[in-house]
């Protein structure tokens, strides 16, 4: 299995200033069932985009691994040509956390560990614990049509 597409000199991702626990508490896994069920994909996030983990319909979908991704910048699930596209909406979605979908007129995408590009729908669900703000990523495949980028 192949890891995650690297980080490019012309996309960086940016260094993380403190190594978080990587661990998902369980109030987190409690108030996000559809982690643990294991449907619809989800990936957990914390306050600054680590991954902290997949659910096994995220592990199918992305073709890797939590063992591959925990740690990472969630950029990295990004394909690269939006990966400062996505740093930016991040901050702005942490200055106001929300349960909310995530923009379609934005058409996101993810990025597969073989380098499919996978147009998603999703929605955002901001959980605090102690303090601690984690966001749970609930995607989907989206093969609605979509205009051509051209």
């Amino acid at each position: 299995m192949h890891g995650p597409p690297p980080v490019t000199k012309e996309c960086p991702v940016l260094s993380s200033p403190e190594m978080p626990s990587l661990e998902i508490p369980d109030e987190v896994l409690a108030a996000v069932p559809e982690y643990v069920a294991g449907l619809p994909p989800v990936v957990i996030v914390d306050f600054q985009g680590i991954v902290l983990g997949l659910n096994k319909a995220a592990e199918q979908l992305f073709g890797m691994e939590t063992a591959d991704i925990a740690g990472e910048f969630v950029e990295m699930l990004v394909p690269t040509k939006k990966r400062w596209g996505h740093q930016a909406y991040r901050r702005g979605y942490l200055a106001e956390p929300r349960d909310r979908e995530m923009d379609p007129g934005l058409y996101p995408e993810a990025e597969t560990a073989e380098g499919e590009i996978v147009p998603i729908v999703g929605r955002l669900q901001p959980v605090t614990v102690n303090g601690r703000l984690f966001v749970a990523a609930h995607i989907e495949r989206d093969d609605a049509p979509r205009p051509d980028p051209d």
